[in-house]
Formats: structure tokens, sequence, C-alpha cells
């Protein structure tokens, strides 16, 4: 489901509005004194008059719903770190209703960061922000396709098979083999652009507008070295405990649900399977 979604969502949509709006066109961010959705400006160009508005509500709905999201993972995500010891005690409260309140409080204030868009130096504002969380997500995308792949091999070197996952990666460990090369050479390119900018000679500023994210992940790995005193670089494949934190560890019990899963699906009709799928 998360490819077609990414396909249709993003990829194809946005390669629809790279047909239908030019780069020329003053609308677009930067262009001129004011700035719209590419979307919007599609529709206007189209002629419909009352969509153009009604997908700036779609649009800032999203939006809240993004943010929403955003909140609810941080949070969590800090609530993790502070039960763990990653992170100050007191981010591991829960309150009775299940709530990190810390983890929220905490995510909340970050949020605030929004209201620098007002600054009038705002397009700065961006570019820094941009360098700090741009390149975190190539990294993390690199950590996912390396846990998968040490993953499976543990799963290997204990002589344990996928199936009794209740969900495989379509390319195995090799898709994520091709990512992490991919993104190594997404992270290579972006430090020569960052060392010697297009049209500019090297200086300091232009390397971290372009790298200061790769600096922040470093300086937090060095520190959480430094008061974890942990200098294991990883876990031997042999130790890795592939049972801790799962709702049912039962390789039986596993079996024969996805089994009794599959054979219900098998009977439904096809519309209804090709339903189930997309949602």
């Amino acid at each position: 489901q998360v490819f077609w979604r990414l396909f249709l969502f993003y990829f194809l949509s946005l390669t629809l509005i790279g047909l239908l709006v030019p780069y020329t066109s003053k609308e677009l961010l930067g262009g001129g004194d004011t700035s719209a959705s590419p979307f919007v400006i599609a529709i206007k160009n189209g002629g419909i008059k009352a969509l153009p508005s009604i997908f700036n509500a779609v649009i800032l709905i999203a939006v809240l719903s993004v943010g929403n999201s955003a909140v609810y993972g941080c949070s969590r995500t800090i609530q993790s770190l502070g039960m763990q010891g990653l992170a100050p005690a007191f981010f591991g409260y829960v309150d009775r209703k299940g709530r990190p309140l810390m983890g929220i409080f905490c995510s909340a204030v970050f949020g605030l960061l929004c209201f620098l868009s007002a600054y009038r130096r705002q397009d700065q504002v961006f570019a820094w922000l941009l360098s700090v969380s741009g390149l975190a997500t190539i990294f993390l995308w690199f950590n996912i396709g390396l846990c998968h792949v040490r993953f499976r091999l543990a799963l290997h070197l204990h002589g344990r098979s996928t199936d009794e996952l209740v969900f495989t990666a379509v390319t195995g460990i090799w898709g994520s083999i091709y990512s992490m090369v991919l993104l190594v050479v997404v992270l290579g390119v972006q430090f020569w652009v960052a060392l010697f900018p297009i049209g500019l000679g090297a200086n300091a500023e232009a390397f971290f507008q372009n790298y200061l994210g790769s600096v922040v992940i470093l300086v937090f790995y060095l520190a959480h070295k430094l008061w974890t005193r942990n200098w294991r670089l990883y876990v031997p494949l042999a130790e890795i405990d592939l049972d801790s934190g799962r709702r049912e560890t039962d390789m039986e019990i596993i079996r024969k649900e996805i089994e009794e899963a599959d054979a219900a699906l098998r009977a439904k009709p096809l519309y209804k399977r090709l339903w189930i799928y997309w949602c």
C-alpha cells in the first residue's frame, strides 16, 4: 500500500502538475509578490473558479493532520527514549490515560519554531532549519535498511524462517541494500555540493547550510557514546534478540493465524480483495 500511495499521491500527481504549471509562473514560490500551491495554480489555469479555495482548505486540513501525526510520533519517541534511559527519565512519564505528557510538551515547544515564518528574514531561517532536518531523513532510511538487512541475517543465523513474519519485503534484503547504496551516493553528492556550491566558491556558511544535519547527528551520536560509556559500534548477529517486544512468540500460532487470514482473504470476491489491498 505504501508504494502505491507514494506513487499515486506524490510521483504521479507531481508529474501531472509539472505538465500543467509552467516553471515561469509568477505565482510559484519566489516568483512574485504572491505565491500559491502548484495545485491551485493548475486549477486556476484550467478556468475553475470555486475549486482553488476548496483545495486551499483541503491543504490546511491536511497540514493540521500532518502536524497532529508528527506530535503523536515525536512524543511517543521521546517517551520511549526516557523509558530506555537514552533521555532524561522525566520524559518517560505517562499519565493515567496513557498520554506521554512531557513528550507532548517537548514536541509542542519545538513546534513554536513555526512562528519564525513571520520573521523578516524567513528565507534564511527556513534554509537553516532545512539544513538541520533535511539530511536526517536520509540517515533515517539508511538505518532502516541496515536494520532490515541485519534482522534478516540474524534470522538466518538462528535457523529461523521468514514464514513466522507477518510481512516480508517484496525485494527481500536486496531492496534494502540497493536503497542503502543509493542513499550513500546521495550523501556523497550532497557533500560535494556543500563543499563546492554551484556558482559559489567554497565557504563555511554554504557548507553548513547544505550539510549541517550530518554534523548534528554526529555530535548527538558522540554525546550518546560519552554519556553511556558504550563503545560498541554494533551488536553481533548472534546476540540480536528476535523475540522481545513481540506480541506473540509462539511460531505455530503465528503461522496458523497467517494461513487463516490468507484463506479468508482468498474466499472473498475480487472487488473486496482489491478494496482491502488498497485501503
